[in-house]
């Protein structure tokens, strides 16, 4: 998650014309970034004038997924820091920013997904870096802290806790944990991931209220936020390692407090970003962490209650081939543009409802909102091969004139989850129709 723009009033629109004319300046001192500037404003420019999406768009891969998988695991390669942690984004104007300690988390399974499918080496180095920074990040209470991490920040840099970025932090030291306990690190360190790990979760679950959320000076906002279902799926992938029924309970009592919002349209009430609209990439947290909790929770209920507005969102993107950047509450209108880490997420949501359902229609679109992700990666300019913008056009409201980190992690997801699926498919289907096909011959035979 990153801090989300606000809408327009008198002050924003100030502080966000100091923030581009800032931004801008960066331009002076690397006039390198003209380039790919010019050329991504150009191509998305043309792109929304002669722009065609018709009911068969996107239905044929033009791109082959294993290339752009690679393309967007080197952006994010490329993005990690000398410290270890993954940096946030790749401004068009001011080149990369600094670590991200919350997207550095959730990237370590990415990573190692990535090496189980490409063997790659430097993937396992990637996220074994991102390990060692992320822990000494932790803070004596087992919370994280939240925002960029600045290079000159030490322990007493004043870093409040986060709720959320503890969370997702979180899912990297579990998958961590299971990795070096499989094949590559001694007992000791192994252990030591673990016992942070438990702190961490431990402080999750000491200050969630008692209907379920999290709220307070550690929560965004101070509000409580459904998309916090996040967190619950961290929770649950460590109760799955440490056994422990707190962790195990926490997971479930967000969910079941996430659960009583959602609505008869499968819109799900209390996002609650104030001040700013509800970004399809926090509609698709609440989907995506109430899903995978309900999986590996084994609860049909948060399942069915994800699957409702995923259907509404597949529904949407089957018939205009495309998904808006922001939605209304009960999904009734919003703005123009496309949210493309959104996007991503729900592929991957589609795909997991595949995977769990056998519903065809759900693969068939995640097909397509892949190939149209994989069209959009930029194939030239320093720190842009391979990223995925915050918004397509890339000037439009979602983290204007970047190339973000958790986008490209979103993707490669989808992607990879894209190839297991498929491949898997496949062999069901070449297997049914080997056994019909001697069935058949046995019956010839009997004849």
């Amino acid at each position: 998650m990153n801090t989300p723009e606000p809408r327009p009033s008198r002050n924003f629109m100030t502080s966000r014309a100091v923030r581009v004319l800032t931004e801008a300046a960066g331009l002076l001192r690397a006039p390198q970034r003209i380039v790919p500037l010019v050329s991504k404003l150009a191509s998305d420019e043309l792109r929304t004038i002669f722009g065609n999406r018709h009911l068969y768009s996107y239905a044929a891969a033009t791109i082959p997924t294993a290339e752009a998988l690679r393309s967007v695991v080197d952006w994010i390669l490329n993005a990690q820091r000398p410290d270890g942690g993954v940096a946030a984004y790749y401004s068009l104007f001011t080149g990369y920013s600094d670590s991200y300690p919350e997207v550095t988390g959730y990237i370590i399974p990415t990573l190692y997904d990535f090496s189980r499918l490409s063997g790659d080496p430097a993937a396992i180095h990637a996220a074994e870096r991102a390990t060692r920074w992320l822990l000494s990040l932790q803070m004596p209470s087992g919370a994280f802290p939240g925002g960029l991490h600045r290079s000159n920040s030490g322990p007493d840099s004043g870093a409040q806790p986060s709720v959320f970025n503890t969370g997702q932090i979180l899912q990297g030291l579990v998958r961590a944990h299971v990795e070096t306990n499989v094949e590559r690190h001694t007992q000791t360190r192994n252990a030591e991931i673990l016992e942070r790990s438990v702190a961490a979760g431990d402080w999750l679950a000491a200050i969630q209220q008692p209907d379920g959320s999290w709220s307070g000076e550690s929560a965004y906002q101070g509000a409580a936020h459904t998309y916090y279902s996040m967190v619950s799926w961290a929770l649950a992938q460590l109760a799955a390692q440490s056994g422990a029924p707190r962790h195990a309970a926490a997971a479930d009592r967000n969910i079941d407090w996430v659960l009583a919002h959602v609505q008869p349209s499968g819109w799900i009430d209390g996002i609650n970003l104030r001040g700013h609209p509800a970004y399809l990439h926090f509609i698709a947290y609440a989907i995506q962490g109430t899903l995978e909790c309900g999986i590996l929770r084994r609860r049909d209920d948060a399942i069915q209650a994800a699957a409702k507005p995923a259907w509404v969102l597949l529904r949407k993107f089957e018939t205009h081939k495309r998904l808006l950047g922001t939605y209304e509450r009960d999904f009734g209108g919003g703005q123009k543009f496309s949210c493309l880490t959104g996007n991503a997420q729900m592929s991957c949501v589609w795909l997991r409802l595949f995977e769990v359902t056998g519903d065809l229609r759900y693969l068939n679109a995640a097909l397509k909102m892949n190939e149209m992700l994989k069209q959009l990666l930029p194939v030239q300019g320093r720190g842009v091969v391979g990223g995925v913008a915050g918004s397509c056009p890339i000037w439009c409201a979602y983290q204007p004139m970047r190339f973000i980190s958790w986008g490209c992690k979103f993707l490669a997801d989808a992607l990879m989850l894209e190839q297991r699926l498929t491949r898997e498919f496949e062999t069901k289907s070449e297997t049914k129709i080997e056994t019909k096909f001697e069935a058949k011959s046995e019956a010839s035979e009997c004849a």
